[in-house]
């Protein structure tokens, strides 16, 4: 199975996918942990786009991360499902915050700033990120789980 996580900033992306991974023993790999380094800079997309690429000549798969430009359009394509995490707002920047705190332990820079506050409770939801979420929810609609809630994920979560 080839899965495709996809969502807001906080919203339990990589929880998710690792859950899956551990229980469907399918490999997982975490866009934001290939694009950044430790101190919050980016890596250079030549090195980063062949990892993405080789990762998905996999049998099974699971892609945590939407980075338009590493493959969105083939991962959405070749997925058997696609998981889309919407959750509210406060809920995804109090995961956010959290996660900073543990990522800090794990030797991450803090990333705690004015952009991360101000990306993760208004960046992503953007007008164009909502319609994009919209668009392959409807286009890929037979193999699309949209997720609102926590209740709605330990549901999910449960029926795997």
């Amino acid at each position: 199975m080839k899965i495709a996580v996809l969502g807001y900033a906080g919203s339990g992306k990589t929880y998710l996918s690792d859950y899956i991974s551990k229980k469907k023993n399918i490999p997982v790999l975490h866009l934001d942990e290939i694009k950044w380094d430790k101190e919050w800079k980016p890596i250079d997309n030549s090195l980063v786009l062949p990892q993405v690429s080789e990762f998905m000549k996999n049998d099974e798969w699971i892609i945590d991360g939407y980075y338009d430009y590493l493959f969105y359009n083939e991962r959405l394509e070749d997925a058997d499902l696609i998981v889309l995490l919407l959750l509210p707002r406060l809920t995804c920047f109090y995961r956010a915050v959290k996660r900073t705190k543990s990522r800090k332990e794990d030797g991450y820079k803090n990333d705690l700033n004015r952009w991360f506050i101000k990306f993760t409770l208004f960046g992503c939801r953007n007008k164009e990120r909502r319609q994009t979420y919209a668009g392959i929810a409807k286009k890929y609609n037979d193999k699309t789980v949209v997720l609102k809630s926590q209740r709605q994920v330990d549901k999910f979560l449960k029926s795997i």
